[in-house]
């Protein structure tokens, strides 16, 4: 069993400027827009000539579908930054996929300022390729989601303000149209989905007198990594036997004082610093692919944004690392290494043009944003 490392960490402001961006954004008017139909982000214009960016997750688990790719590739916009995450997403009884939406999704999208509208499925048809209790095609209530966007636009609100009052307010309709709804799919597709009644239950849980709380629902939420990290502890030994692959859990405290628990992939020590890592793999190719990759680097801006780390309430140095790993020869470690070796390690991989666009993309982003690195190697 891997060994979780407990740290508090705490961060003022975040600036980050995004660089990995292949191609522009699709513009889209609010009217008559159906989010289904939209890609997985674009820009949404208003009659007044005002707009911002979106982004929707194919599901709310975040280690599933990668959703942060989406947000990432709004992140530049100096706009209002609004994603679109279904709070429940059950594929069907003969399937493991029945999702829920967690509290640390809440925390990462209050951190980097990104607005939430909670969504609900509503329509699905049978899996026939796959057979048996098992749906697809899931289309979200695109009315809701285009109402809320026009709340959005009107509030004169911080996305930490906005979440708290949507979550607050609207959590438990759009869990309960959630649970109806996928009610309703099991009897029109004749498949059978997993229990209304456990998703109540769960439901049950984030209540308070009958009202959705935010801290019940950070204590119960489905997403149980910080609770384990919690449980586990460390010796002075384990701490200096720390490798690739160890996790941390951090409490990120931040300016507006909300406490936020997060998890890292891994966590080790070197050169006397300790290296906050998020990975990435592929098993196929020769590198992740671009979702992937600007999922990582997403999940990297909170890493990146803190200022001052604690362990046992004593400072330490730290830096920050995302690792690409595939099937490619050689390492090659950015910014270090410089435009020559990226050259000359994209001639030794056969790598295409595109891949070598986006290691020199890469290079940019930690030009403009000092005080990380990549690491790109086998996984071997």
């Amino acid at each position: 069993m891997s060994k979780v490392l407990r740290l508090k960490g705490i961060i003022r402001d975040i600036e980050y400027d995004p660089q990995v961006r292949t191609k522009p954004l699709e513009h889209f008017a609010l009217e008559g827009f159906d989010i289904n139909a939209a890609p997985g982000s674009g820009i949404i214009e208003f009659a007044d000539d005002t707009s911002f960016g979106y982004s929707k997750w194919k599901g709310p688990k975040p280690s599933r579908t990668y959703p942060a790719a989406g947000v990432y590739r709004t992140y530049h916009l100096q706009t209002k930054r609004v994603t679109v995450i279904p709070v429940i997403k059950d594929e069907g009884k003969d399937t493991p996929n029945n999702e829920r939406l967690g509290s640390m999704t809440l925390a990462r999208m209050n951190l980097t300022s990104v607005y939430i509208i909670l969504a609900w499925y509503e329509h699905a048809e049978p899996n026939s390729k796959r057979g048996g209790n098992r749906i697809t095609g899931q289309l979200l209530n695109s009315e809701f989601v285009v109402e809320k966007m026009r709340e959005i636009k009107r509030a004169q609100k911080s996305a930490l303000h906005w979440n708290t009052m949507h979550f607050e307010r609207d959590f438990g309709f759009v869990y309960r149209q959630a649970v109806e709804s996928y009610e309703r799919i099991g009897k029109q597709c004749n498949v059978e989905m997993h229990p209304a009644e456990k998703h109540l239950a769960i439901l049950e849980q984030y209540l308070v007198d009958g009202k959705f709380n935010l801290d019940a629902f950070a204590r119960h939420s489905s997403e149980r990594s910080s609770a384990a990290a919690k449980r586990e502890a460390m010796t002075t030994h384990d701490l200096e036997q720390l490798t690739d692959g160890d996790k941390a859990y951090f409490e990120l405290v931040n300016l507006q004082g909300g406490i936020y628990h997060l998890t890292a992939d891994g966590v080790f020590w070197e050169d006397g610093r300790l290296v906050l890592q998020e990975s990435k793999n592929t098993t196929k190719y020769k590198m992740p692919s671009l979702g992937d990759i600007q999922d990582g680097l997403f999940r990297n801006i909170l890493f990146y944004s803190i200022d001052e780390l604690y362990l046992d309430s004593q400072p330490i140095e730290f830096t920050t690392r995302l690792k690409l790993t595939g099937k490619i020869r050689g390492v090659l470690m950015l910014p270090d290494d410089g435009e020559a070796a990226i050259e000359s390690f994209a001639d030794a991989n056969n790598l295409t043009s595109v891949r070598r666009r986006l290691l020199r993309l890469l290079n940019q982003e930690l030009a403009v944003n000092p005080g990380f690195s990549i690491e790109i190697a086998s996984n071997k």
